[in-house]
């Protein structure tokens, strides 16, 4: 891999570490909000918090595409 690449990679990795430790804080945040602000939760969603959640959802689904390209890579060469 050249620098080029390397570089692109780091960057890539430190933006999706630091949404996630983003996105984490702001949940933190939710929890300690005093009050109702929104409406009810439908039950399906509370009981899998973490499941229905699209950013969650989406670092699990990068993270498999990762893996299923370095599987490839590593089989390939």
């Amino acid at each position: 891999m050249n620098l080029f690449v390397n570089i692109l990679a780091i960057a890539i990795f430190g933006i999706l570490a630091v949404s996630l430790l983003f996105t984490l804080s702001v949940a933190r945040q939710q929890k300690t909000v005093e009050g109702e602000l929104d409406k009810k939760i439908a039950k399906p969603v509370q009981s899998n918090v973490y499941v229905k959640n699209p950013i969650f959802l989406a670092y699990g689904i990068f993270f498999a595409l990762l893996l299923f390209i370095i599987l490839f890579v590593a089989i390939t060469f």
